[in-house]
């Protein structure tokens, strides 16, 4: 196998880079245009919790979270901040991006 130079590996390596920082961009701008559509159709999602085929409770997530696998509806932020406090045995808040916090019912 032939070695490369290093104005050929030089080369090579500012072509891939090129490449990468394209990809990032356009990932960055994918990623802008989704927090846009989302913050669009409400602040918080909610999302039922089954166990057995049955509803256990629903998880409240902020919009943008990156944990939602099945949403169900959206909410604004009265309305998850009165789901959250209303029945907090089975409307409770995803550990992960923590929307109880962003509406100020925890600490």
């Amino acid at each position: 196998m032939t070695e490369l130079s290093p104005v050929d590996r030089l080369h090579k390596l500012r072509t891939l880079e090129e490449w990468l920082t394209w990809q990032l961009e356009h990932t960055r701008q994918k990623i802008k245009t989704l927090e846009e559509q989302a913050q669009a159709i409400g602040d918080y999602v909610t999302e039922p919790e089954r166990r057995a085929g049955r509803a256990v409770g629903v998880t409240i997530h902020t919009a943008t979270c990156p944990k939602i696998d099945r949403p169900a509806a959206t909410l604004n932020a009265t309305d998850a901040q009165y789901a959250l406090v209303k029945d907090s045995s089975f409307n409770h808040p995803c550990e992960n991006c923590r929307p109880d916090t962003a509406l100020g019912l925890a600490n």
